[in-house]
């Protein structure tokens, strides 16, 4: 189990974005794909609402590593109900 002060919930999103101002090399049409790549972590809230958190370059090792660490807990999490469900069907049998 990852340490949980660790784990971050949501994607890490890569963007290109424009800047549209007139002459800008990056964004010209047609030729230019835009600033960036640029990350973003989006979370999403529930009820269809999702969050979504600039990421600067120097941290992105350090998010992706959270977000590995949250499938981790997931997973964990999954195994460790799945084994209680088993074991809940097996009290239920022996009460019979």
């Amino acid at each position: 189990m990852p340490d949980l002060s660790s784990v971050l919930p949501g994607s890490l999103l890569s963007r290109m974005v424009r800047c549209n101002k007139p002459g800008c090399r990056f964004c010209e049409k047609g030729k230019g794909k835009g600033h960036g790549p640029i990350w973003i972590l989006s979370v999403s809230l529930g009820s269809r609402q999702v969050r979504q958190i600039p990421v600067p370059s120097e941290p992105k090792k350090e998010v992706e590593e959270s977000l590995r660490a949250f499938a981790l807990m997931q997973n964990v999490v999954k195994q460790i109900a799945q084994v209680n469900q088993e074991l809940f069907k097996e009290r239920k049998r022996q009460q019979q």
